[in-house]
């Protein structure tokens, strides 16, 4: 069933992913490719007033949370990607493509859905079983410490209220982090990942109590 059309709007945040063309690692070393990502992350902030609140970058994809201000979400993140494959091509000396499609936006449109995203995408690494703790993977904005190795995008606060279940204490928010969904409730959050409009439907009483600010 194809993806319904996005609904473009500056009101909401989306989450935004992409992948590397066939899965395969992006080209360079990742201190590398990380660079590059926040370079270009800052060029469509000072260009397109693209507010980017989350972003974590993985051997192979990368997730975000971001808002629109001015410019539609197509316009900036055809110029992102764009810019990203030049960037990554000319540092590695290849010609292949470096994503393997288009950017997949998912709408996030309430309080209760924002929380999960947000835990969603910062413990992707720890899903992986690249680290055992949120706090333990260093390209992530979730690393925004005076011990941090790599440059920062320049990031934005939600001014709208939608991150307010986020915990807003450092350590309460690593610790909420840390702890790991089941089985069942990450799968009913990455399925609504998919949707153009983040959204999600469980027939399970346990999930959804799983998924009730846990």
């Amino acid at each position: 069933m194809p993806r319904k059309k996005l609904i473009y709007t500056h009101e909401y945040p989306y989450h935004i992913t992409a992948r590397s063309n066939n899965k395969d690692s992006f080209y360079l070393p990742k201190e590398k490719v990380w660079n590059i990502f926040i370079c270009n992350l800052n060029k469509i902030t000072e260009a397109y007033g693209f507010q980017c609140h989350e972003f974590l970058l993985m051997s192979n994809h990368y997730h975000l949370i971001g808002s629109t201000t001015t410019k539609l979400l197509g316009d900036v993140f055809c110029f992102f990607q764009k810019s990203v494959s030049s960037d990554i091509n000319s540092e590695s000396k290849r010609v292949n493509h470096v994503f393997g499609g288009p950017y997949k936006p998912s709408l996030i449109t309430t309080p209760a859905y924002y929380y999960h995203v947000y835990k969603y995408l910062y413990r992707n690494p720890v899903q992986a079983k690249v680290v055992n703790r949120v706090q333990d993977y260093p390209f992530s904005t979730l690393q925004t410490n005076k011990l941090q190795k790599f440059p920062m995008p320049k990031l934005k606060s939600i001014e709208s209220g939608i991150n307010c279940h986020v915990p807003s204490v450092f350590n309460e928010r690593l610790d909420w982090l840390n702890r790991e969904y089941s089985k069942e409730s990450h799968q009913m959050i990455q399925k609504g990942l998919r949707r153009t409009t983040f959204k999600i439907v469980s027939k399970s009483r346990r999930t959804r109590t799983d998924l009730n600010f846990q």
